[in-house]
């Protein structure tokens, strides 16, 4: 849990990443290009070309706001709360890590279900609000989600060697 902070700024920053692209002309060119990429509503272009998000949309929920939030089943009942976010390369949220079963987190497992099958709204009050169409009795019956304690090695395998480390003096 100590690193919940560090995966909700790097899931907050992923998120809100939008892609643009440009079309360069030439000042002989006496027409504009015929495709451009429109800006993001609330964007504006810096120095280098790069656009920057000025302001959170209506339909955009910062990470950070999602982890740590209970989810509800169809019947309003508590199912458990959003432990992690995982993420795919392209920096698209894949799935929502919940908690569920135990007491305090004592006996409790991480469960991971897509991101599409939660209903993210946001009350009038501006408050975001979690429904995940399942039972606690499915939930609880689903496959504990495994994490890698670090990252698995995406550019070929390096084999480890197979000599086992001296022995210590005591």
């Amino acid at each position: 849990m100590k690193n919940t902070p560090i995966y909700a700024a790097i899931a907050t920053i992923l998120l809100s990443t939008t892609a643009l692209a440009q079309t360069a002309t030439t000042p002989a060119s006496p027409t504009p290009p015929a495709a451009t990429t429109p800006m993001a509503p609330g964007a504006t272009m810096g120095q280098s070309g790069q656009a920057f998000i000025q302001q959170q949309r209506a339909d955009q929920h910062l990470a950070s706001s999602l982890i740590g939030m209970s989810v509800h089943g169809a019947a309003d009942e508590t199912l458990g709360e959003i432990n992690d976010l995982l993420l795919d390369r392209n920096g698209m949220v894949s799935a929502a890590v919940i908690g569920v079963g135990g007491f305090l987190g004592v006996g409790e497992k991480d469960v991971a279900v897509p991101f599409q099958a939660v209903e993210v709204t946001r009350n009038a009050d501006g408050k975001n609000r979690l429904v995940l169409r399942k039972t606690k009795d499915e939930l609880k019956a689903a496959p504990e989600f495994a994490k890698y304690e670090s990252a698995p090695a995406t550019t070929g395998s390096v084999a480890k060697p197979a000599t086992t480390p001296p022995a210590t003096a005591r």
